[in-house]
This record gives structure tokens, sequence and C-alpha cells, in this order.
């Protein structure tokens, strides 16, 4: 359990993902992250989408989340 007061913030992440085609299509999804700052998100959200995606991603938005 978390027991320091930190934001939460949506963060949009583009990249390539192959379909059932075979074929690389470019998508975006939305994340939650709970973190201090908007560096701070940056870090978290890199560190995880790594582990999932093979190759090249963007970060295209990070903003707090209104809940």
């Amino acid at each position: 359990m978390r027991s320091r007061s930190s934001e939460w913030f949506e963060v949009k992440v583009r990249y390539d993902k192959m379909n059932d085609e075979g074929m690389q299509k470019p998508i975006t999804e939305q994340y939650v992250v709970d973190a201090f700052s908007f560096t701070e998100t940056e870090s978290i959200i890199t560190e995880e989408m790594s582990a999932y995606i093979v190759g090249e991603f963007n970060i295209k938005d990070i903003k707090p989340a209104a809940y």
C-alpha cells in the first residue's frame, strides 16, 4: 500500500502493433499512472512499456486525471 500523496496522470502512448494479417498498424492506447510529477510519469510509463513493446513508441500526451 502506498503511503505517499501523489496524483493520477493519463498518458497516451502511440506504437506499431502487429495485426492479424501480419501487418504493422499504428495504434494509440491510454494508460493511467500514479506519480508525483510529469517527469516521474514519463519515466514510469517508459519503463513499463519497454517490457511489452518491441521497437519504438511515442508518448503523445500526459495530463492530470480529472478524477
